[in-house]
């Protein structure tokens, strides 16, 4: 299982307020991101963070989706066809609004490790 998944599991299984609401309203992004792509989303819940190098030497466009202080690092790619937000990597409890530059390089190296439709 990878970092993203098993974080967000983690945070559905919580029973803490915070939690409950990140995971509620992270569980609704997802649907309205493959209705309306980021045509749905302010910057303050989805936003492009740049791209990062992967140690294998390639590069990936990283996005982020944000719900009370969960992050959600990932990829946009296409998927059987359709546009697709691909979790590689989360910060669960993130305090400031700077991204960690070490998880960015954990969400690079973890998109490289996933085969894409070309």
């Amino acid at each position: 299982m990878g970092e993203a998944l098993k974080e967000w599991k983690a945070v559905c299984k919580r029973s803490d307020q915070e939690s409950r609401r990140a995971a509620r309203r992270l569980d609704g992004f997802f649907p309205r991101f493959a209705d309306k792509g980021t045509a749905g989303f302010t910057e303050e819940q989805f936003k492009s963070l740049g791209r990062f190098r992967a140690e294998g030497g390639n590069e990936h466009l990283l996005y982020e989706f944000k719900s009370h202080q969960f992050r959600l690092y990932g990829v946009v790619r296409t998927y059987k066809g359709k546009r697709s937000f691909v979790g590689v990597a989360c910060d669960p409890a993130k305090k400031t609004n700077k991204a960690d530059p070490k998880v960015l390089k954990r969400a690079a190296n973890a998109a490289d490790m996933i085969e894409w439709e070309k």
